[in-house]
Parts: C-alpha cells; sequence; structure tokens
C-alpha cells in the first residue's frame, strides 16, 4: 500500500514504498529479519531454505545474517541453496533439500 495523504507528493510517496523493502540490496536489512521471523511464526515454519539466484550477490552476502538469526533467534533449522535459472543443478537441489526434509522430520 502505498500512502494516499492528499498532502504527501505522489513520487516521495512512492519513493518510501519501494525503499522500505526487506530486499537484500537495502542495508541495514532489519526488515527482512523481522519478516522472516513474522512469517516462520505465522507459518509454524519447521526451517528455512535461503535461496539465492547467482545474478543476486546481495542475497549471498546477506546469507550469512540470516542463518544467524534463524539459527540462533528462531532455532529452526536453516539451509542456503545458490543456483542460477538453468534447469542443471536440478537433482542436485533436489537430494539437498530432500536431506533437509528428513532431518527436520527427524
Amino acid at each position: 500500500m502505498v500512502d494516499e495523504d492528499e498532502s504527501k507528493d505522489v513520487m516521495v510517496a512512492l519513493a518510501e514504498k519501494y525503499l522500505n523493502i526487506p530486499c537484500s540490496c537495502m542495508s541495514p536489512n532489519e526488515g527482512r529479519l523481522e519478516l522472516i521471523g513474522k512469517l516462520a511464526k505465522e507459518y509454524q515454519a519447521d526451517g528455512v531454505v535461503d535461496l539465492t539466484w547467482q545474478a543476486c550477490h546481495t542475497y549471498n552476502v546477506e546469507a550469512f545474517f540470516i542463518r544467524d538469526f534463524v539459527q540462533s533467534q528462531l532455532n529452526l533449522p536453516y539451509i542456503h541453496l545458490e543456483t542460477d535459472y538453468s534447469e542443471s543443478d536440478v537433482e542436485q537441489l533436489r537430494v539437498r533439500v530432500q536431506a533437509f526434509l528428513e532431518l527436520i522430520q527427524e
């Protein structure tokens, strides 16, 4: 939702909305940690899968902080996956995700 206060300039309202997203390119990114915590609680998550597309290096850098938050604050299992847009690593990802799910179910 965009602030529709008539006294605020439309471009300022749009800029505030889109600059206030929990994307890894925004730093510091406390919003992403808050969102992960909220979603984990709301959906009663058994674990967290953190996906990084190879073209988005900022998510890869942020993975360290996400892992620390998930493990120490949420006390949940965590796995970080890195992939591209091809199907060349589908089987590798399948094996890793299956192993992660088996770990959670134990």
